[in-house]
């Protein structure tokens, strides 16, 4: 029972697109690098130099398809039951139609549900929030580059930090198999370390110094192999990230960090007084941006971990995020 009542509150954290810290008072993170009025983030470091660079990367034209199937018993991450939902309706026989004398008909679709935020997925920078001030003073719930709620957010999505201001993407792409250096799965809240990666690098020939200025950096933990197989475990934990991992990729000034599962942290952690502190670290703090439940089968068959990267969101004006079809392309 105490454990359902713990998820319940990570969930209804989750669900406000808020994160809490003990301490705030006197942590500030703005202006950005960029300027006060930036909202790019850490998409300022994909010039078109780093395009090219990528471009060159490709040598025999294979596309691998890194997103999932959107579909109605996909893992909808979800704490509180029922809240989470995702359904696709093609009414009638045809929609419309037939039209002409060559009778033409044809379908529509109609999506209902939570879309931005399941399945593969791509967050905005207005996706996550922290509360600098007394709980309900939206003008102390702050996100990238200081923009507080107060100012930017309302009912109908947010006028600045929203998905629409995300550029399309093409960069070059690491690829960290964490999972194939464990030669397993990783476990429930189960960290990935500094040491980790290093070795999981290194094993792949590669150091640290592969990651450069404006790189998506991905890494395997193995937990996609439940999806669809374990909807219930895959949505009921998940191992990432370290704390000090996350600073190390801050550092390594990356565009995104993408990964199989649907944090870039372990959850539960380890510190119980925290929530999703690279969540916090990445988008609200630096800009930098975060794709979740990718699919990197067809990348580890080939043994690939280095390739051109391409991804654009859906411009939905004021939302938090996009369903994401990411690329690597070799």
């Amino acid at each position: 029972m105490i454990r359902h009542i713990i998820l319940t509150i990570i969930s209804c954290c989750l669900l406000t697109n808020v994160s809490y810290s003990t301490d705030n008072s006197s942590k500030k993170w703005w202006p950005s690098e960029w300027g006060a009025d930036d909202q790019l983030g850490a998409l300022n470091r994909l010039t078109p130099a780093k395009v090219l660079a990528a471009a060159s990367l490709i040598k025999q034209g294979k596309i691998y398809d890194m997103g999932r199937v959107f579909e109605e018993d996909m893992p909808l991450f979800d704490l509180t039951p029922q809240h989470r939902k995702y359904s696709l309706t093609v009414p009638g026989a045809t929609s419309w139609g037939p039209l002409g004398d060559n009778r033409l008909a044809w379908n529509e679709d109609y999506i209902a549900g939570h879309i931005t935020q399941d399945g593969t997925q791509f967050d905005s920078l207005s996706h996550m929030a922290t509360v600098m001030g007394k709980p309900g003073d939206l003008n102390e719930v702050r996100y990238y580059n200081g923009h507080s709620h107060a100012e930017i957010g309302s009912g109908r999505g947010f006028s600045k930090l929203g998905v629409e201001h995300v550029i399309p993407i093409f960069t070059r792409g690491i690829l960290i198999d964490v999972a194939g250096l464990k030669g397993r799965i990783l476990e429930c809240s189960e960290e990935v370390t500094l040491d980790d990666l290093h070795a999981a690098l290194k094993r792949q020939g590669m150091d640290e110094d592969a990651i450069e200025p404006g790189d998506a950096l991905f890494y395997h933990t193995g937990w996609g192999t439940l999806w669809k197989t374990d909807n219930k475990k895959f949505n009921s934990c998940v191992p990432g990230l370290t704390d000090k991992a996350g600073d190390w990729v801050v550092d390594k000034q990356v565009i995104l960090v993408g990964t199989d599962n649907w944090a870039v942290e372990t959850i539960p952690g380890p510190d119980p007084t925290q929530f999703a502190p690279n969540h916090q670290k990445f988008l609200v703090e630096n800009g930098i941006y975060i794709m979740e439940n990718i699919d990197f089968s067809a990348l580890l068959q080939d043994e690939v971990y280095e390739f051109a990267f391409s991804f654009g969101a859906i411009p939905f004006k004021g939302a938090t995020g996009s369903p994401a079809r990411p690329f690597a392309i070799r």
